[in-house]
């Protein structure tokens, strides 16, 4: 269904271009005067884009008035519009892999200074939530904490699957740990006396190789097995669903829930659970639902624009479509049959 709700107006929002400048699995970031908004927090750099510039135009002036850096290489990660009681704010990440000009060291304990007289220092990824950020910025953490692809298993396990059958799927669930950093199992056809053993062996599989699992809401775990995954992907039945949600986050505080979406209505519920992530689909034809119309591209962009959190596009996606989908504002794909191979 076509998306009729009229665009937001940005003309009322402060529009940021946000530079998350990484290297060697650390990322550089630099504290707030005391004096302005949100001041005293840790940022990723960047600034205000002038009337006329683009987002690198912009992005290219501020690193280099603040940081001494020139970019060379960057790409979008992520757009979202966040409301603090005194403004608004649009921010549009880009992540820069490539620059040159000063260099900041790596050192611990070494204080560094921007041209500006703000502190600087670099910090590994998984240690960005030892740091107190405006409220904005903790989208762009759970952006940059997730990868390009979002595998989404197959259900290939019949109801009465033999002992062959759940062991070829273990083996391939464990080849594509190899190569995958987060992937939903979402088994429904097979016995729950079937599927909990065999749960209990995935999830052995992908903690040996730090992968994070989410399952499928509609799978109706135990506790025991739940407390196992890295969190649960709801469907947009479950999504809607205010006690099972709650219920879920009362039992599992610190766990991910991610969400599978297809309207806007959809992604404003996501926004008010303040989601991990969510998956927007379909946006191509797709075998595994021939009978859905497809949003194409266009509608996939407005209601990425809408979300809050990263998204992923999902819907007769491929590694080729990557590029497409953070073009128009999505931390990458979602996808079963062209991912697990």
């Amino acid at each position: 269904m076509p998306n009729t709700e009229p665009e937001i107006n940005t003309d009322t929002i402060v529009h940021v271009a946000v530079a998350v400048i990484v290297k060697d699995n650390r990322v550089l970031i630099s504290k707030r005067a005391t004096n302005v908004h949100q001041g005293g927090l840790w940022e990723f750099p960047g600034g205000k884009v002038e009337r006329g510039e683009t987002i690198v135009q912009a992005l290219s002036r501020e690193i280099k008035e603040e940081l001494g850096i020139q970019i060379v290489h960057t790409r979008p990660l992520i757009k979202l519009i966040h409301h603090y009681p005194d403004k608004s704010v649009l921010l549009e990440t880009q992540i820069i892999s490539e620059f040159e000009g000063k260099q900041y060291s790596t050192a611990e304990n070494l204080v560094q200074k921007g041209l500006e007289g703000q502190i600087v220092k670099w910090v590994k990824l998984d240690e960005l939530t030892h740091y107190q950020f405006p409220q904005a910025n903790k989208a762009i953490i759970k952006a940059l904490c997730l990868p390009d692809a979002y595998l989404i298993s197959p259900d290939p396990l019949s109801e009465e699957a033999d002992k062959q059958a759940i062991k070829q799927f273990l083996q391939a669930f464990a080849e594509h740990c190899n190569f995958q950093q987060v992937i939903q199992l979402r088994i429904k056809s097979l016995k729950q006396a079937q599927l909990n053993p065999m749960l209990e062996q995935a999830f052995d599989i992908a903690a040996k190789q730090q992968v994070r699992v989410l399952v499928n809401s509609s799978m109706n775990l135990k506790y025991a097995i739940s407390q196992l995954s890295s969190g649960i992907h709801l469907t947009s039945f479950h999504l809607h669903d205010t006690d099972f949600v709650k219920h879920y986050r009362d039992q599992f505080a610190h766990k991910m829930i991610a969400a599978s979406c297809h309207c806007q209505k959809d992604v404003e519920r996501a926004n008010d659970l303040e989601l991990d992530f969510i998956v927007i689909s379909p946006v191509k034809e797709t075998p595994s639902h021939p009978d859905q119309k497809p949003m194409g591209w266009t509608q996939f962009k407005q209601l990425t624009d809408r979300a809050k959190m990263p998204v992923f596009a999902l819907g007769g996606m491929k590694p080729g479509d990557i590029k497409d989908a953070q073009n128009k504002g999505a931390q990458g794909i979602a996808a079963i049959s062209s991912l697990w191979k």
